[in-house]
């Protein structure tokens, strides 16, 4: 006995594409959005200079800070908060950190 694929009413696969989109009769603001769209760029190469100003942003407020921290230490001078310090490592695992 032989089974096809009409008495199952299965369709067959399309190896085209599913819907065509008529270009006649949509104006010309179809055939403009479709140009723009395949015509879209992004240049990333100028933004190189703004990462850097970026990346670069308080790096002496940053280095004054740390020498701060450092000499205050080295002096015997810097108490760490134990109460914050722990709820920061609480706060960072309950984030995932």
């Amino acid at each position: 006995m032989k089974i096809s694929d009409q008495a199952m009413n299965i369709p067959k696969p399309q190896s085209g594409p599913l819907y065509d989109v008529p270009e006649q009769g949509l104006g010309s603001a179809y055939a403009s959005k479709t140009a723009a769209a395949t015509s879209d760029q992004i240049d990333l190469a100028s933004q190189s200079g703004l990462v850097s100003q970026i990346q670069n942003a308080g790096a002496d407020e940053r280095a004054s800070r740390i020498e701060q921290l450092r000499a205050a230490v080295q002096s015997g001078q810097y108490q760490v908060d134990t109460g914050a310090l722990s709820q920061s490592i609480v706060r960072a695992m309950a984030n995932g950190y």
